[in-house]
């Protein structure tokens, strides 16, 4: 039906849901919200026996989250909670129109998605206009094999196909150059990893954009990720509720060294793509970098 393969007005879908975690462990009057069954198919004594476990058990509580309240949850190890992550504010485009950027790219070559975001500060909040490119070969398998929706996504315009079985860097930049003529949108800096790049660098640089060489590293990435994440848990950055890269944050692990410092890392699965994650944070590396410079433009 969320495809519009199946219409049919006879059906009418209904998620029953909590209004928060908190009542789920502080009002059991409310628990009937997400078990309209309550008492006929899950009994009461069934949850206060479930609930006792999940106060001491995080992997009770996960589970019972999930099966029996319809919260959702990500998996134990990721850098981030989904309450934390999770940010369903939308925008207009007239909101960020005629505005100074700071891009990141993270490019890839076959299996895994490109990504590209665009961060504009405005008000003290952090605007993200993020973009996803990928092989047209390979939606099709990775719909039925992998169950992720990309073919919804490239039907909602999240994704640009390029042709064949391998990313076309072009389309990359002919977004980034879109984002100019019809938005007023303009890089001042655009991040990238120097890794399969040389080609499409000139490209862009040809185009008038301004690169910045960014490379994945632990000793990089730490400060700006962890500011990503401070930023994130005060919901600072607006992404327009954007379900690929919402997806690429809960897929995103922090993986620390003895020092304390972070870099972004896949948990434990090759269909758990980060790559609008590292985007992002390649942008806020950029933007630690030329903080002064950049702020002085849109002041």
């Amino acid at each position: 039906m969320i495809k519009g393969e199946i219409e049919d007005e006879r059906i009418l879908p209904w998620l029953y849901t909590q209004d928060s975690i908190d009542e789920v462990f502080n009002d059991p009057s409310s628990w009937q919200k997400s078990n309209p069954s309550l008492g006929t198919i899950k009994t009461k004594s069934y949850f206060d026996d479930v609930m006792n476990k999940a106060r001491n058990d995080l992997a009770t509580k996960v589970t019972m989250l999930c099966k029996d309240f319809n919260i959702k949850q990500i998996e134990s190890g990721s850098w981030l909670t989904y309450a934390e992550l999770n940010n369903e504010t939308m925008y207009k485009m007239s909101d960020i129109r005629d505005s100074y950027a700071i891009g990141g790219v993270d490019l890839s070559s076959t299996t895994d998605l490109t990504a590209a975001v665009l961060l504009i500060i405005k008000n003290g909040k952090k605007y993200v206009l993020p973009h996803f490119f990928m092989p047209s070969e390979l939606v099709k398998k990775r719909v039925e094999e992998d169950k992720i929706p990309y073919d919804i996504w490239v039907k909602k315009g999240l994704i640009t196909l390029t042709n064949g079985n391998q990313n076309d860097f072009h389309h990359v930049t002919e977004w980034f150059i879109q984002m100019v003529r019809e938005y007023g949108i303009r890089p001042v800096f655009i991040g990238y990893d120097p890794w399969n790049s040389q080609y499409w660098v000139k490209e862009m640089e040809d185009a008038g954009f301004t690169m910045e060489k960014i490379r994945q590293g632990i000793y990089t990435l730490s400060e700006p990720m962890k500011q990503l994440e401070g930023d994130l848990k005060n919901k600072l950055v607006i992404y327009d509720n954007n379900p690929i890269l919402k997806w690429n944050l809960a897929n995103t692990q922090a993986k620390v060294d003895l020092n304390g410092n972070i870099q972004p890392s896949k948990l434990n699965s090759k269909l758990k793509r980060i790559d609008g994650c590292v985007a992002l944070i390649i942008a806020y590396t950029v933007l630690t970098r030329y903080k002064t410079d950049y702020e002085n433009l849109i002041s």
